[in-house]
């Protein structure tokens, strides 16, 4: 599930780090939600863990769906890529409080 190079020159061609990019703070409040509830089962919590919630999120939230049908990406995994984008990219402002 880790965010691979090859995934992350993706999600540049498909402009989802300047989603990531222009609307920061709401991509890292759903971020801390599901770092926050994970942490609720898991203690010595790892990225990985948190990024299965944050998918589940991510699909039901509205500027991301509409942002896939903008751009045509229909295909399930951009969910998952952007999530583990999103964690990476506030991972160490997640752990720390």
């Amino acid at each position: 599930m880790a965010l691979t190079q090859k995934k992350l020159q993706d999600l540049k061609d498909a402009s989802l780090t300047s989603l990531l990019h222009d609307d920061a703070p709401a991509w890292k409040a759903k971020a801390k939600h599901s770092y926050t509830a994970t942490r609720g089962f898991i203690k010595e919590i790892r990225p990985d863990d948190v990024v299965p919630l944050l998918i589940a999120e991510l699909e039901v939230t509205p500027e991301f769906r509409n942002y896939l049908a903008k751009k045509k990406l229909k295909q399930k995994y951009w969910s998952e890529w952007f999530a583990e984008l999103i964690i990476d990219r506030f991972w160490s402002e997640l752990k720390g409080g």
